[in-house]
């Protein structure tokens, strides 16, 4: 049995180290997201390589982030200044990370605004395999990362997917995308009623963690966010912190309101944008005139 498994290790150690140093083009793992987040991964790609405009203002986060800042106002609001909404559907500070390494490769910030909430989210964001590096998925952020065995085995497999696709050709290159902005907003506005009852449920009263399993469940994403403040701080870039709360949750303070200020400046939004059902598409998301709202009132603070 113990020979079983040394002959099949060694047969397999060749196949992954292949797989490891072969070279893929980066543009088609954006692409290949083409089911995921409305397509917007080969947008943000594009919009770094590809468009030759600047970017001094970058914009990351989740769906919060897509749906609730218009970077075109805020673009107009600060001419010639120009800003770019980078976020990315779900959650998960890995890919903050990511995406801030791939923005300046290109593009020369000069102020970057990463989204928070009520509280931290402790696990990979689940496209952060797909489209980090090597190195960033197989030595991660050590601590209390119970995704470490998955990320490395969709990285992995989707590096051996992308490769056939590109040899047997099996999808088409998109098209370039060289729109400016990544401002994705809802015309339509929740129920009132339904929001008030919401509210009601999220302000019951409930059972705080004690504060030594708050801070060993931040470890993960505090690692992460210490590591986009070290590069902003290399780089002079302006780090902030921007308060995005759900509706019924706007009062409430952030969990780790201590460690962004730790590490750049915090924006709290006004509670007139958000205590006003009519700014809302549903529960978790901002229409597009809370949007606007928001957007002309960062563009005031930036």
């Amino acid at each position: 049995m113990k020979k079983l498994i040394l002959h099949t290790a060694l047969f397999l150690l060749p196949v992954v180290i292949l797989v490891l140093i072969i070279p893929v083009d980066k543009r088609m793992k954006y692409a290949g997201l083409k089911n995921d987040c409305f397509n917007h991964g080969i947008w943000i790609y594009d919009r770094i390589h590809y468009n030759p405009d600047p970017v001094d203002i970058a914009f990351l986060g989740s769906s919060h982030t897509i749906n609730g800042i218009d970077d075109r106002i805020i673009s107009e609001g600060l001419t010639p200044i120009k800003a770019a909404n980078f976020g990315y559907c779900r959650l998960g500070r890995n890919l903050d990370y990511v995406l801030l390494k791939e923005i300046l490769k290109k593009k020369k910030i000069s102020k970057l605004v990463v989204e928070v909430r009520e509280r931290e989210d402790r696990y990979s964001h689940p496209v952060f395999p797909y489209i980090a590096s090597t190195p960033d998925v197989a030595l991660p952020n050590p601590l209390f990362n119970r995704d470490i065995f998955k990320d490395v085995w969709y990285h992995l497999s989707y590096k051996i997917e992308t490769v056939q696709d590109v040899i047997y050709k099996r999808d088409s290159i998109p098209d370039y995308r060289i729109d400016d902005y990544g401002f994705a907003g809802h015309y339509d506005t929740a129920s009132a009623s339904f929001l008030d009852e919401i509210k009601i449920k999220r302000n019951l009263p409930k059972k705080e963690d004690p504060s030594y399993l708050i801070k060993f469940y931040l470890s993960y994403p505090r690692g992460y966010l210490k590591k986009t403040g070290q590069i902003c701080k290399e780089n002079q870039i302006a780090l902030y912190f921007l308060y995005l709360p759900s509706y019924g949750n706007q009062k409430k303070v952030p969990e780790a309101l201590s460690l962004y200020r730790e590490l750049g400046t915090i924006l709290i939004p006004p509670d007139t944008i958000f205590d006003n059902p009519l700014n809302w598409h549903d529960e978790n998301h901002l229409n597009n005139n809370g949007a606007r709202l928001l957007s002309q009132w960062l563009a005031d603070q930036l």
